[in-house]
């Protein structure tokens, strides 16, 4: 993973971006990609594109190299867990890619300048807000949040991407695409600002190609109060000029400014990927504004497509059926998990519980719900023999695994199998199934294959193994009573017991 900037950028790199995105150098080694994919075969991979409005076969441009840009943070406060579950399907999408042969070049942006309080042009600026009621600066706010966002990327075991760039750090890659937007016809330069003409761009039809909204649909009236000046209230803003009092700018051919939240995913996409990229994720609710105006700017430029599928995931929504949101107030974060006691993957877990294209109620009873599975699975790990090859029975699963996940990301049902199959294991006493388990976690990221590793170094503290010969010989005597007693003292202190059907028991700390 790389964070880069322009200085960052190598010769070699900008000499492969130039080339565009189906030049791959022959044996490229992604970090966090998939094994030498020479002579690979690829099965068919199934996802809902947005622009069709269907489920269809992913095709990559360049045959088993997959382009990918996802939209990132606005860094200005904590992500919270709806903004979390994003990330999640982001990273899982592109363990999904990797699980059936595709090498993924991932990129995803962090704005720290140009995000309004309203997604269109109106408002203030999203972290000079927060620096404003803060006291710090602008800079800092955006680093300080941008350090708890990836801390929390790596304790929910999210791979970081190839490339995470920053606005401000590509300023002059958006003045030199609004350059060419301007001289392709497609904008124009008003007094508040540079503006893309929407009208011109859509003619006649004046419908968006993303949301199927027509102009004359959309209610732009806070816009036009915005900005009177410009040609119509549907056009939004490259640059913005003239506002003395925002504390980031910098200077541009058409006067001092700051960019628009817009052109920054459009440049960042571009420069690292290439001007058509394969695929182009975020939440649904970016399709109407964002993602609509980033097809509009981006093919203005270059008359090329600028993405081949588009890829939304619905909300997580509160108990009252409310989108999680930093401007609903009070929002939950990864933090309020971990001050529960719950572990952290376990919200993975339970974002993987659901389709992502589905609504996801959060609640912590739900969460822990996920976390007894997440626990099922671990103290498999506690138990099962590492160095032995699988049990043929397990190639049937790995089937249907994968199967499950090349149908629309069904994560559900991938799940179902994995759970379905260490049931069997247990059931038929025949737990030779690891390598298959660590297999279906490239894609489930729940760090099994640690698991099996840290169990075969554990060695149970002292107290803790008195407590377990002692709830061992309660069991024996039949005495369930003083076996929950002992359980709950356990779990008090941090572990877990599983008791089994043939009258064994398996302990696991909660937290490793």
């Amino acid at each position: 993973m790389a964070i880069v900037s322009d200085a960052a950028t190598t010769s070699s790199e900008e000499q492969r971006r130039a080339a565009g995105p189906q030049v791959w150098p022959p044996g490229t080694q992604l970090v966090g990609g998939s094994a030498n994919l020479k002579g690979s075969s690829l099965r068919p991979f199934f996802i809902y594109n947005s622009l069709s409005r269907s489920v269809e076969e992913f095709i990559a441009l360049d045959r088993d190299r997959v382009t990918y840009y996802s939209c990132g943070p606005t860094v200005y406060l904590r992500q919270h867990l709806g903004n979390m579950r994003s990330y999640i399907f982001a990273d899982t999408l592109k363990r999904a890619l990797e699980f059936n042969g595709y090498a993924v070049r991932h990129v995803m942006n962090i704005t720290d300048v140009g995000h309004m309080t309203s997604d269109e042009d109106a408002g203030e600026d999203k972290v000079e807000k927060t620096a404003r009621a803060e006291g710090r600066s602008p800079q800092e706010v955006a680093h300080f949040y941008r350090d708890l966002f990836l801390a929390d990327l790596n304790v929910l075991n999210i791979e970081m991407p190839e490339v995470i760039c920053a606005a401000s750090d590509h300023i002059a890659d958006m003045i030199a695409l609004i350059a060419r937007i301007l001289e392709r016809g497609f904008a124009y330069v008003a007094h508040s600002g540079v503006y893309f003409d929407v009208e011109k761009y859509r003619g006649a039809n004046r419908r968006g190609r993303l949301s199927r909204q027509s102009l004359d649909e959309q209610h732009a009236g806070q816009r036009l109060e915005h900005a009177p000046d410009k040609k119509s209230p549907h056009d939004f803003a490259l640059w913005v000029l003239n506002q003395p009092t925002h504390l980031m700018q910098w200077d541009s051919p058409w006067g001092r400014g700051y960019p628009g939240w817009h052109i920054e995913c459009s440049a960042m996409a571009m420069k690292y990927l290439g001007a058509t990229i394969d695929i182009h994720s975020g939440g649904i609710d970016h399709v109407p504004i964002h993602h609509e105006n980033e097809i509009a700017q981006s093919e203005s430029a270059t008359g090329r497509p600028f993405v081949r599928y588009f890829v939304h995931h619905a909300f997580l929504v509160g108990m009252e059926g409310a989108k999680i949101s930093k401007s609903a107030g009070k929002f939950p974060v990864l933090e309020d998990l971990i001050r529960a006691r719950v572990n952290p993957l376990a919200f993975r877990l339970f974002c993987l519980s659901a389709k992502y294209r589905s609504e996801l109620v959060f609640s912590i009873d739900a969460v822990r719900a996920a976390e007894r599975n997440l626990y099922y699975l671990y103290g498999f790990a506690a138990s099962a023999p590492v160095e032995e090859a699988d049990s043929p029975w397990t190639q049937a699963y790995r089937e249907r695994f994968q199967a499950a996940l090349n149908d629309d990301l069904n994560t559900p049902e991938a799940l179902a199998v994995v759970l379905e199959m260490v049931n069997k294991a247990y059931r038929d006493n025949d737990r030779r199934i690891c390598g298959t388990l660590k297999q279906f976690d490239r894609v489930l990221g729940i760090r099994l294959a640690e698991q099996f590793e840290y169990l075969k170094r554990l060695k149970v503290p002292a107290d803790i193994q008195a407590l377990i010969d002692e709830r061992a010989q309660a069991r024996s005597k039949k005495d369930f009573g003083r076996s929950d007693e002992l359980r709950m003292q356990l779990q008090a202190r941090g572990w877990e017991a599983k008791d089994n059907r043939d009258g064994t028991s398996e302990y696991m700390p909660r937290w490793n």
